[in-house]
C-alpha cells in the first residue's frame, strides 16, 4: 500500500518505532561490543495505531557476534571488522556486502547508506578512525579512502548533498566523487545557542531546512534533572552560514533517537494520523523506560524520566551519542523508498 502512494504523501505519515528485544543471551549485555544476531528480535509499532505491532526476527543462519553501526533507509547495519550485514527492519531479509580485506587497527563505528538500496547510485559507507570504506551496491569489492578527521557523530542528506557533524560539533560537507573529500563548513554559532554540555545535538532535515536540535540539560540538587529542546536552522544565505533559532516548528513534528547514527525524520501535518505539531518525538532508551517514546512540545520541559533513563547508560561527563547495540529508534521501512520520485 505504501509503495502505491504518490510522492507528495511520503512524509505525511510518521516513521515506525523499532523496539529491540533486550533479552540478549549474555550476562553483561550492556558492555559487550558484539551481539549474537541469530537471536536478535525486534518489534515495529505505528504511532498512529499503537495497539497493533509487527514482531520481526533475524534469520537463524547469521554470523556470530556483530557490532551495531546504525540504521539507514530501512536497514539495520552491523559489522565485525571483516564482515558487514544489512537487515531489513520490515521483512528481516539480509544483504551481505563483500568481505572487508582490512580495517587496520581501528574498529568501524558508523555505517550508512547514501541512497535507498534499490537506487542505481546506492552505496554503503563505513567509517573508522583511519578510513572510510565505500561499497557500491551490486559490486564485489570495497574502495578504501584514508580519513584522519575527527570521529563522525551523524550524517544527513540535504538538497542532494551529504553533511556530517563530528564529535566536536563541527559541520562538514562530504563528497564521494571524483574522490572522497571532507570539507568543514564555516558556521557561526549564535549568541543564543547554549548547546547542552551533556548531550550531542541532532541534525534533522525538515523540508528545505537543515535543523539542529539541541537538548540542554541541567542538574539541580532539589529537582534533579531538567532540560528543554532548542531548535536552530542553518541559514546558508549569509557568509559564513549561521544557526538561527526556530521558535516554532509550525505544522511539523520531528523524530529523534539517542543514537545519532539512526535516521532522524520530520513529518508534515501530524494531526492527520493523530499526532501533534510543533513537537519532538523522542524514542526512549530500550531498557530503562516504560514508555516507548516521549512527545515534547518545543520550548516545554523534557520529562525527567526521559533524561534519567538517558543518563543511566552513558557517563554524564561525555555521552557518546553512539551505542554498541540497537536501542529504540525511528525508521521508515525500505519499501517506502520504492515510491518513484
Amino acid at each position: 500500500m505504501l509503495s502505491s502512494l504518490p510522492p507528495t504523501f511520503r512524509f505525511s505519515f510518521p516513521p515506525l518505532h523499532l523496539q529491540p528485544d533486550i533479552s540478549y543471551p549474555h550476562p553483561n549485555r550492556r558492555n559487550i561490543k558484539y551481539n549474537l544476531l541469530s537471536s536478535f528480535k525486534w518489534r515495529l509499532t505505528d504511532p498512529a495505531k499503537r495497539t497493533s505491532s509487527l514482531r520481526c526476527s533475524a534469520p537463524q543462519n547469521l554470523l556470530g557476534g556483530m557490532r551495531y553501526l546504525g540504521c539507514s533507509y530501512g536497514y539495520l547495519i552491523f559489522s565485525n571488522r571483516e564482515h558487514c550485514l544489512l537487515l531489513d527492519v520490515y521483512s528481516g531479509a539480509e544483504v551481505r556486502p563483500p568481505q572487508l580485506k582490512s580495517t587496520g587497527n581501528h574498529e568501524i563505528y558508523y555505517g550508512i547508506l547514501v541512497a535507498a538500496l534499490n537506487s542505481p547510485n546506492s552505496c554503503l559507507l563505513l567509517c573508522s578512525r583511519s578510513s572510510m570504506f565505500q561499497w557500491q551496491v551490486g559490486t564485489n569489492s570495497w574502495l578504501e579512502h584514508p580519513f584522519d578527521g575527527e570521529r563522525i557523530l551523524q550524517i544527513v542528506f540535504f538538497k542532494d548533498e551529504m553533511f556530517a557533524m563530528d564529535f566536536l560539533e563541527r559541520l562538514h560537507r562530504i563528497r564521494l566523487a571524483p574522490q572522497l573529500s571532507v570539507q568543514e563548513v564555516a558556521v557561526v554559532w549564535g549568541e543564543d545557542m547554549v548547546v547542552g554540555l551533556n548531550f550531542k545535538p541532532w541534525l534533522v532535515v525538515c523540508g528545505d531546512m537543515l535543523l539542529l536540535v539541541d537538548l540542554s540539560v541541567s542538574i539541580d540538587v532539589v529537582s534533579g534533572f531538567s532540560g528543554t529542546f532548542k531548535v536552530f536552522r542553518l541559514d546558508f544565505s549569509v557568509e559564513p552560514a549561521k544557526w538561527v533559532k526556530v521558535e516554532n516548528l509550525g505544522n511539523n513534528a520531528l523524530f529523534v533517537s539517542f543514537d545519532r547514527r539512526n535516521q532522524t525524520f520530520a513529518c508534515m501535518g501530524p494531526e492527520k494520523w493523530g499526532g501533534k505539531s510543533n513537537c519532538i518525538y523522542v524514542a526512549s532508551r530500550s531498557e530503562d523506560s516504560a514508555e516507548a517514546w516521549t512527545v515534547v512540545e518545543l520550548g516545554q520541559a523534557v520529562p525527567s524520566t526521559t533524561l534519567c533513563c538517558s543518563y543511566r547508560l552513558e557517563p554524564i561527563q561525555a555521552p557518546s551519542g553512539h551505542s554498541n547495540q540497537p536501542q529504540n529508534l525511528w525508521v521508515l521501512p525500505s519499501l517506502v523508498y520504492g515510491v518513484r520520485q
